[in-house]
């Protein structure tokens, strides 16, 4: 009997310890995928559509330049690359997302909430997210910089 009720206390206590656990792992990856910013330390670190954009729009001295200083370049591939989500119920190729400019539509954004346009270009209805989102997750990235440099 006392072996029956050593073995029903260990099934418990481990029972516990694994939910215990599963509950802080989902709670990390909600966290993580709720604010996932993407540091680059170089130019090949970036999404393909900055990466195309970048080699489209900016001069090779400019491309030099990005290509030094980490941070520009991570906050730039955020605008170009995560600023935005194309929005539901449309089938998104991934030539269709690297064609995507988000510097297009600075205009469009609101300060407090989200706007989707149609992009032309794309065929695609795109959510941009709002100034304050895309202010908070610029800091996120200065404030990754500054820990990653005090080291």
């Amino acid at each position: 009997m006392k072996v029956i009720v050593e073995i029903i206390l260990k099934h418990t206590a481990m029972k516990t310890t694994i939910t215990i656990l599963a509950s802080l792992w989902i709670g990390l990856v909600g966290f993580s995928q709720a604010s996932t910013v993407t540091l680059v330390q170089k130019f090949t670190d970036c999404a393909p559509v900055t990466q195309r954009l970048i080699q489209a729009n900016f001069t090779p001295q400019e491309q030099f330049d990005l290509e030094t200083d980490s941070r520009k370049l991570s906050k730039l591939n955020y605008v170009m690359a995560q600023s935005y989500r194309f929005a539901d119920n449309q089938m998104v190729l991934r030539s269709q997302r690297q064609l995507f400019d988000a510097k297009a539509y600075e205009s469009y954004r609101k300060k407090d909430r989200r706007v989707t346009v149609f992009d032309s270009v794309t065929g695609l209805y795109v959510e941009l997210y709002s100034w304050n989102e895309m202010d908070a997750q610029l800091s996120l990235i200065d404030t990754q910089y500054d820990i990653v440099s005090s080291k």
